[in-house]
């Protein structure tokens, strides 16, 4: 098997950043399920780099991966940290490489204490797979980032990138890789993605940064002081929210509990942006308020509270990293409005105070809000999050009119994905773009979402925004779609 050598300065020891901390957690809560969090991303070589051999391709990845620090990256017990035992794979005095065929150190227990190393070497291993042509290669592509994203990686001991080759005639048709979690967010993995094609052309792009810098940042005074003003604002808005946003058990669950249905609608696509060029807002925040809307609607209150993925790139220093950022943002609304439009403007307001409320420190708001929990005598988690994972916001061109947002209703699909066994939520959603459409993926628990109640809510979200855009759009629609599912 080919392997790819990722090679840097190494680091003994240091902290995770806040947003490694809040993956590790999750992680933890989601464990042995945590191959939930992994990333795949799949490049096709650029036309000016083909036919592209293995051993170029395998060079170029090794220059193109060894620019990012956090791929170098091992996870250890804190206890651990700075020990001297680098994980090595060899007996080079001195040596610090992480080696897929070496003997195991041993698992590192997710969501316990940990810090992290960088090693002055990983070995990552590349699995080739052959696709019949050119034809093929994306099919053959997508089921290889399946397997390779398809279990937990071993966060100790295994390199935080795993790699993989389509080969059609011998040369490289697409590059595939599944990364860790704790090594790249959404925008990372696709820093990562650009960075590769750049160097298969045999370029580079702007100078990564240092996430290690990140993480000294975030644990200085003027770190823990803003992180202890965000806390503020969580615990406050903790102390007046309902408990959780779902709380009435309508079904025994199904034998894999967490349903995953997903709604392709290039009329949701247009719809969302239509309204928010009318109301001068942004398609997330549209999205946002209609999926406030579809949970303050499932009980039957006026008042939500959705926990959304902030990115934490603002800073023009942090948009190269490849590195985990992004952390859960606070959101809340007030849905007692007859009209869906009425909605849009607070939303907008209400999402740029959330993406403020996104940046802490982890284990800090846990134990504060933990303490909001036993001073309520109930525990407070809203148990539901909403990710917007795309890169741009508002299409280029001119707003969509009604007539086109109608006409292209007709290209909506709802299918069912793979249930998931274990998801430490009740309701999450997820929001992708595939051209002029948007996808708008939903895990529910089935104890609290049947899937009949699961698909109906998803179908009333794309109709309520999709009838917003040439009249009013009563609220009291998803009252009822939820009654009748």
């Amino acid at each position: 098997m080919h392997q790819v050598a990722v090679r840097g300065t190494p680091v003994a020891a240091a902290p995770l950043t806040w947003g490694q901390h809040a993956i590790w957690a999750a992680i933890g809560r989601t464990a042995p399920n945590d191959h939930y969090f992994n990333l795949t991303r799949v490049l096709t070589p650029p036309e000016r780099c083909r036919p592209l051999p293995v051993d170029d391709a395998l060079d170029r990845l090794a220059a193109a991966l060894s620019r990012h620090p956090t791929l170098r990256t091992r996870i250890v017990a804190d206890e651990a940290a700075g020990s001297g035992d680098s994980g090595r794979g060899d007996d080079r005095p001195g040596a610090s490489v992480l080696d897929p065929r070496a003997a195991p150190t041993g698992p590192v227990v997710s969501g316990v204490p940990v810090r992290q190393e960088l090693l002055a070497e990983v070995l990552v291993a590349v699995h080739t797979v052959e696709s019949a042509d050119e034809s093929d290669a994306d099919r053959v592509a997508d089921g290889l980032a399946a397997n390779l994203a398809g279990t937990a990686f071993g966060y100790g001991t295994e390199p935080p990138v795993r790699i993989g080759l389509v080969l059609v005639g011998g040369a490289v048709a697409r590059v595939v890789l599944a990364l860790c979690h704790l090594a790249a967010d959404g925008h990372g993995a696709d820093v990562l993605l650009r960075d590769v094609r750049l160097g298969l052309l045999g370029r580079t792009g702007p100078p990564p940064g240092d996430p290690l810098a990140v993480a000294a940042e975030e644990a200085s005074a003027a770190g823990r002081a803003r992180s202890d003003a965000v806390i503020g604002t969580w615990t406050a808005a903790y102390r007046a929210l309902p408990p959780s946003m779902f709380t009435t058990e309508r079904a025994e669950p199904q034998p894999v509990r967490w349903w995953v249905g997903r709604l392709t609608s290039p009329a949701l696509g247009l719809a969302s942006a239509a309204l928010a060029a009318r109301h001068r807002t942004s398609v997330s925040s549209v999205l946002l308020a209609a999926t406030a809307a579809l949970v303050a609607a499932d009980g039957g209150g006026d008042r939500a509270a959705v926990l959304t993925i902030v990115g934490n790139r603002f800073d023009p220093a942090r948009r190269d990293l490849v590195a985990t950022l992004s952390q859960e943002g606070l959101f809340t609304l007030d849905t007692a409005a007859a009209d869906f439009a009425d909605l849009l403007r607070p939303a907008w307001r209400e999402s740029l105070r959330a993406y403020r409320s996104g940046s802490y420190d982890q284990a800090a708001l846990d134990e504060a809000l933990a303490a909001v929990s036993a001073d309520r005598g109930t525990t407070v988690h809203p148990m539901c999050c909403f990710n917007d994972m795309r890169l741009i916001d508002l299409p280029p061109g001119a707003p969509p009119t009604a007539e086109q947002v109608h006409a292209a209703r007709a290209g909506s699909v709802f299918a069912w994905a793979s249930p998931q066994p274990q998801v430490a939520c009740r309701f999450c959603a997820h929001v992708t773009a595939d051209g002029p459409a948007l996808t708008y993926q939903v895990t529910g628990d089935t104890r609290f979402l049947p899937p009949a109640r699961l698909k109906a809510f998803v179908l009333a979200l794309e109709d309520l925004v999709v009838s917003a855009v040439d009249g009013p759009a009563p609220l009291g629609r998803l009252r009822w779609a939820a009654v009748a599912a």
